[in-house]
């Protein structure tokens, strides 16, 4: 046995000791003992291999699978730009702290800074993105190799799980050739791991955050410290699933309002508003609502008027374990790593909360009336509500970027209850949505869990349509791909941009229209479509395909951006028109 082969069988199988199950894998040259090794695990069941063509959708795909197992998944490229293809997905790994493994194959240090081809630095080649880097050099013939290659992938992936800060590392693998096994070589040493299959170096460090009393949390603070009545949580992009029950049961005890980013996962909670964007940005409204504290948990920072009220507030709690805690509004007085229990003194307001609940009602009543009277153009508020309200109990609701996940907070928030709503918040970038939401259900739907639907804009499908692209004989996940096709980039025309840009500039630069067939795209790479552009044939479309396996991508051609601007704008009068009335 060679030792590009002996080195490669042993990483895999300390892989599956440590615990990983699944392994995406873009095909390549220098890369093939690992491909072969996974293969063959394939094979024997120790893991589940997916194979991408392209390496970005590989590394994104991986990222869904973490984001629900909270298992490393491992990303195995060849070497030079296929490495550097995975840095926007460990980027969001990073950001939003997601266990990502990924093995790089590369040649051997001789042959860099040579000129020799498809070699590039690999070596370092992510800089702070990644939790550690390990640069494994060749493999030789002499003892200690195994060791050496076992206890590199153990540590790997203990620090990519790390209690207090999870996230991607790297392994930079360099092969000698040959590349493929050979006959007649005997290695010289034992290949085989730990007794019993277990992991070469075992991670027994207990790291724990201990939930606190609030009012001992203001006690460090102030002197004399009694909890406020005029309190508001804000739920943001979080990993602890814990985390919501402890929230609901403060904001119980407190009475105060919760406010959930869609992947905050707070639908449930007693106190949950639905409509807390559109509220906030009522400029009356919010400022008889400024809170004396309010208490974020995770990554805040989907809506504008929410975070103004955050930095409004006179106290700020932040509940994020994290070292990169999230604070965008640079107010918080404490954070503090788990939420904390609810207080034994606190002042209590009944008005407080009522105050958020009815005006909470009424604007979902202006909302529902300014739709519905809209309903002859479908727009995108109405494809969030219709795809919010189809998900499966026990499923999964994947949100791009951009409008999709705005539109689901502001139109949808409490309709999501009894399944799981993820999307890469973490830089909330558009690319690789269709992989992370591909891999999120594959991982789901194995451990039990039920249909899954991703909710996206064209633009953002269209960046990552190479995600799509999985062999024949792979099992596809049960995943509907909602589409919401504007042709552009529809959420400039509500920002700035769309005011105070000229309209040919404004297209050229911002809209940028396409006009692509989603549905012709999408049959090209052999994935049912259809396309609709009336909500009652969305509902039909979406309702048809949602249980019936496999991939289907339902497009649903929007009116025009100009037009669903003003729409926007005219539930936002509505809101503000029912809150005069109050």
């Amino acid at each position: 046995m060679n030792p590009a082969t002996a080195e490669a069988l042993v990483l895999v199988d300390e892989l599956v000791r440590c615990g990983v199950t699944d392994a995406v894998l873009a095909p390549g040259s220098r890369s093939t003992p690992l491909a072969l090794a996974l293969a063959a695990a394939e094979t024997r069941g120790d893991l589940v291999l997916h194979v991408r063509l392209d390496e970005r959708s590989a590394a994104y795909c991986a990222l869904g699978i973490s984001r629900v197992t909270g298992v490393p998944a491992v990303v195995v490229t060849t070497s030079g730009t296929a490495a550097v293809n995975l840095h926007p997905a460990l980027v969001e790994a990073d950001e939003s702290s997601i266990p990502v493994l990924v093995m790089t194959a590369d040649r051997p240090p001789r042959l860099r800074d040579v000129g020799a081809n498809q070699t590039i630095r690999q070596a370092g080649l992510f800089g702070s993105t990644v939790r550690v880097a390990l640069d494994l050099s060749p493999a030789v013939r002499e003892l200690g190799q195994v060791r050496y290659w076992r206890s590199s992938v153990a540590r790997a992936v203990a620090i990519a799980t790390d209690a207090l800060r999870p996230g991607p590392v790297h392994l930079n693998v360099a092969f000698d050739e040959p590349l493929v096994p050979t006959e007649g070589e005997e290695w010289i040493e034992d290949l085989e791991g730990r007794p019993d299959g277990r992991p070469w170096t075992a991670d027994a460090r207990l790291v724990a955050g201990m939930s606190t009393p609030l009012d001992d949390i203001l006690g460090a603070l102030l002197d004399d410290a009694v909890v406020p009545a005029r309190g508001l949580i804000v739920v943001g992009d979080h990993q602890d699933p814990e985390a919501v029950g402890l929230i609901d049961e403060l904001a119980e005890a407190l009475g105060w309002p919760v406010i959930s980013e869609p992947s905050g996962n707070g639908a449930g909670c007693d106190t949950s508003l639905s409509h807390a964007p559109l509220l906030l940005a009522d400029e009356t409204f919010a400022d008889a609502h400024v809170p004396d504290l309010v208490l974020t948990l995770g990554r805040v920072g989907l809506n504008r008027s929410v975070l103004r009220m955050i930095g409004r507030a006179e106290l700020h709690v932040a509940v994020d374990a994290r070292q990169e805690w999230s604070d965008p509004t640079r107010s918080a007085d404490v954070v503090v790593a788990s939420v904390p229990l609810p207080p034994e003194e606190a002042e209590f307001d009944e008005e407080w909360l009522e105050s958020w609940q009815r005006a909470d009602v009424l604007a979902a009543a202006a909302v529902e009336t300014a739709l519905v009277s809209s309903e002859e153009v479908l727009t995108g508020m109405h494809v969030a509500r219709a795809t919010a309200a189809r998900v499966p109990d026990g499923g999964l609701l994947f949100l791009g970027a951009s409008w999709p996940v705005r539109h689901v907070g502001s139109f949808a928030a409490n309709t999501v209850q009894d399944a799981v709503i993820l999307g890469n918040r973490g830089t909330s970038g558009i690319d690789g949505c269709v992989s992370t939401a591909w891999g999120a259900a594959d991982a789901l739907q194995r451990n039990g869990g039920a249909g899954a639907i991703a909710l996206m804009g064209d633009q953002t499908f269209l960046y990552d349509t190479n995600g799509l692209l999985a062999p024949a004989e792979e099992e596809r996940p049960d995943l509907v791909i909602v589409v919401s096709d504007n042709d552009g980039g529809g959420i400039f025309s509500s920002l700035e941009q769309g005011t105070s840009v000229p309209d040919s500039v404004f297209e050229r630069v911002f809209g940028n229209p396409l006009g692509i067939d989603l549905v012709s795209l999408a049959e090209s790479l052999s994935i049912p479509a259809v396309a609709v552009d009336t909500l009652a044939a969305l509902e039909e479309a979406i309702d048809d395909a949602v249980g019936t396996g496999g991939v289907r991508i339902v497009v649903a051609r929007t009116c025009d951006r100009d037009r669903e601007a003003a729409i926007l704008d005219a539930v936002q009068s509505a809101v503000s028109s029912a809150l005069e009335s109050a």
